[in-house]
């Protein structure tokens, strides 16, 4: 039995289309922003709120004590929108970060453990603020 070792042309085309997807997504898949890429290691997410284009994170840190919020889009259109990250533990003051940003809003960051926190943020005409919660 005779076997060819020429590839058929649809064969070509896939490997082909295949070779490309696989360059084209590799850097973006990876380059995903998350709330750990955001408020470093060993942030874990305790609570978040969906705003539609964006998600509000609530993190926290139990080795050091540290809440962390950050607004990340869903998807980037890489032009800069209104987003907002803010965080105040109870006796303390609001640590804000409001402005124009293309990816994610914050870090901000305050010392609240065994203190209440309330968190929120927004994106473009979207605000959104926690009562006094994570008491613990």
């Amino acid at each position: 039995m005779l076997r060819s070792n020429k590839l058929k042309p649809a064969a070509v085309v896939t490997v082909v289309a295949a070779a490309w997807l696989l360059s084209t997504a590799g850097p973006a898949a990876a380059a995903a922003t998350t709330p750990g890429a955001v408020c470093g290691s060993g942030y874990k997410v305790i609570n978040s709120k969906d705003l539609g284009p964006a998600v509000i994170y609530l993190t926290y840190n139990s080795s050091n004590g540290y809440n962390c919020v950050t607004t990340i889009l869903d998807s980037s259109t890489g032009a800069a929108m209104w987003m907002g990250a803010s965080i105040q533990k109870s006796g303390g003051s609001e640590i804000k970060d409001f402005g124009g940003y293309t990816k994610f809003a914050g870090p901000v960051y305050v010392s609240a453990a065994n203190t209440c926190v309330k968190w929120g943020g927004g994106v473009q005409d979207v605000v959104w603020k926690s009562g006094w919660e994570h008491c613990g």
